[in-house]
């Protein structure tokens, strides 16, 4: 099996401690203005502070950057901050909520105990209600017709029902996310393994109409990398959930559609359809999202299951290759942590950029990759 040295490994670590240090105090010298901002996406190596529904990752990040160093430093930093996202936890309708709220609150809690932290997230998973619609998916309500879509983002967004089931035993929680889980999955992922990003829906029961790309180059015949590693995640943690077989089957199939659709290191194109394209960008976030699952997934199989060590080999091959230099800013003004995570028809329109997912999941990736070798 490929293995990361421990010097990469701590050479990763600290680019991240310099980078991470760098936007705290960047954090800390702007005037108070009373928006959520937090790092986004880097525009010319720089990062742009932006109210988005990834700014729980800077939370999740910091809580990562504790584990991996044991320095306390990162929790008191994100004890500061983190209350400045708390204003969404009512604000329902938007299922982006999840994302902001398992990354900073839940995680929190899972780290530190800390029972306000537990409440947030409670609060937020509860007031999660108001984006299921009656055919059991999630509003996309950042959409012209929102409530007729069902977006692959909420496979992600359902980790925050998935938390709240562990922490409370409520049935609830547990129906809400494998109902949405079920019929998400059951319009956006074909037979094949390939997926939409988007499907027009009947609102009243969850019938799929007509698939939408709004992030790849070519309508429905596009996959888009971030959102089909997504989906490959929100699957795992499905599998994670109740070990179902059907679960297993999705996760393999979605993880083979994967593989056969990026370039020769592992790295996806930003559209999984043009990852034979040499000069199309490629978007090392979703290569670090399919890492963190891969690690996930082959630690839930039993050691007899022929899938585990071809998963775990795959998320250490992945590594690997985020780890190296190819993916390290070469700017020391550079402020990211892995470079090359773009989107090109949206927010990310050059090569060598970052984005604060992209940061996250390779830490995460990283913390999975040290839980497997202490085993």
């Amino acid at each position: 099996m490929l293995e990361i040295t421990v010097s990469t490994r701590n050479e990763v670590i600290d680019r991240a401690v310099r980078q991470t240090r760098r936007q705290l105090a960047k954090l800390a010298s702007m005037p108070p203005s009373g928006e959520i901002e937090f790092p986004y996406v880097t525009n010319k190596g720089r990062y742009m502070m932006e109210d988005k529904w990834s700014s729980g990752f800077f939370i999740g990040l910091l809580y990562r950057l504790c584990q991996l160093t044991g320095d306390p430093l990162y929790i008191k930093a994100a004890d500061r901050l983190i209350g400045r996202i708390e204003p969404y936890k009512n604000q329902g309708d938007y299922q982006d909520i999840g994302f902001l709220f398992y990354y900073s609150y839940a995680l929190g809690y899972n780290l530190t105990g800390q029972e306000e932290y537990r409440k947030v997230a409670l609060e937020a998973a509860d007031n999660l209600f108001a984006a299921r619609l009656p055919g059991g998916y999630l509003e996309c309500n950042w959409l012209p017709e929102g409530k007729r879509y069902a977006g692959v983002d909420s496979m992600m967004n359902i980790r925050l029902w998935l938390w709240a089931y562990r922490v409370t035993g409520e049935e609830r929680y547990r129906a809400a996310a494998a109902r949405s889980a079920q019929i998400t999955s059951a319009a956006l992922m074909r037979e094949d393994g390939f997926t939409y990003e988007y499907m027009r829906m009947d609102a009243a029961t969850g019938a799929p109409e007509q698939p939408y790309n709004k992030n790849a180059k070519f309508s429905s015949e596009s996959v888009w990398a971030r959102g089909h590693t997504w989906a490959l995640y929100g699957a795992v943690q499905m599998y994670i959930l109740g070990h179902e077989e059907g679960w297993r089957t999705k996760v393999k199939k979605l993880s083979e559609f994967y593989l056969s659709h990026v370039c020769t290191d592992g790295v996806p194109a930003w559209d999984l359809m043009l990852s034979g394209e040499d000069t199309a960008m490629r978007d090392a976030s979703a290569a670090a999202i399919a890492c963190s699952a891969f690690y996930q997934f082959a630690a839930a199989l039993s050691p007899e299951d022929p899938l585990r060590q071809p998963f775990r080999q795959e998320a250490e091959r992945i590594l690997d290759t985020l780890t190296s230099a190819e993916y390290a800013p070469s700017d020391p003004e550079h402020e990211g942590v892995l470079v090359h995570a773009s989107t090109p028809l949206h927010v990310v329109q050059a090569a060598g950029e970052s984005q604060i997912w992209g940061d996250y999941f390779l830490l995460e990736s990283l913390y999975y990759s040290l839980e497997v070798g202490s085993k």
